[in-house]
């Protein structure tokens, strides 16, 4: 394993990214007031949320003012989340950054373990728990998130054991399961896919590749894998952790969002070794 710069809470942002669903962001944002470490920044990178949002976002921040959130929002102009998600690096002071996606509810563990995991030159992909749909209907019906939440999330799971198939329901339980580090260090395994939902990685490699491209306008497979092999190219490696840095994802149906546009430049980042975009976080 490379050498390990040690890094400070103080030195992170977590960066969610949102489009209205404010009752799950509220969800998400509890979790993160619940962490183990303090001191670390939270940017919102919002894709054009309503006005009714906005003022429930800046209430939640009045409210709560022991997290530091910084609010990143710009209009609706369709699926811009690569932009929103730039908009947001700009405006991040932490040189190490985590990504979270607007339905996935982090583990109280979720930025120590991400902390402990930060790697200069690497890029490190968390696991999350995709929950049911019986489970996710619990999980929405909370108005704040309580103490001890993946515990219970957990024992939900279990009580719709004969509910749903055997093998999920212990695949579900298994990734609820936050073990222990190894003689001090976490289960990496190599891969060749980020999940843009639960990802850590320097900022300053992060800007080796240009952040995200914005060319990617519609939703679905590209926007995230595009950026891991933008970074394989540059030299900037993957790992994921297995059991650590974990998150609750919820429950929604899957939909095509095949897009020959998002085709068209992933197969170009592949087949031409893309590293650096001109439409990213700095435009030429």
């Amino acid at each position: 394993m490379v050498n390990k710069e040690v890094i400070n809470a103080s030195d992170v942002t977590v960066i969610v990214a949102i489009y209205n669903h404010f009752h799950w962001l509220r969800l998400i944002l509890d979790a993160l007031r619940q962490q183990s470490v303090v001191g670390f920044e939270v940017v919102i990178a919002d894709d054009g949320s309503s006005d009714e949002t906005v003022k429930e976002i800046v209430e939640y921040q009045k409210d709560y003012p022991e997290l530091r959130v910084v609010h990143v929002w710009q209009p609706d102009e369709g699926w811009r989340k690569n932009k929103s998600l730039n908009n947001a690096v700009r405006n991040s002071s932490g040189k190490y950054l985590v990504f979270v996606d607007g339905d996935c509810i982090p583990h109280p563990r979720f930025v120590e373990d991400h902390i402990l995991m930060s790697r200069a030159g690497y890029v490190i992909g968390g696991r999350r728990v995709d929950m049911s749909e019986d489970v996710s209907r619990v999980v929405e019906k909370w108005d704040s998130l309580p103490k001890g939440y993946f515990a219970k999330v957990r024992r939900e799971v279990f009580k719709n054991i004969f509910r749903t198939r055997f093998g999920e329901t212990i695949r579900q339980l298994r990734r609820t399961m936050r073990f222990p580090y190894w003689n001090g260090n976490p289960m990496f395994s190599t891969s060749t896919q980020i999940m843009g939902c639960n990802f850590g990685i320097y900022k300053s490699d992060l800007e080796k590749v240009n952040g995200f491209d914005e060319r990617y306008i519609d939703p679905g497979t590209g926007e995230d894998i595009d950026l891991d092999v933008r970074l394989e190219n540059s030299g900037v490696r993957h790992l994921k952790v297995s059991h650590n840095a974990l998150m609750l994802h919820r429950h929604h149906q899957r939909q095509d969002f095949s897009s020959e546009n998002n085709a068209k430049l992933y197969r170009a980042a592949r087949q031409e070794n893309v590293t650096y975009v001109r439409e990213g976080l700095n435009r030429d």
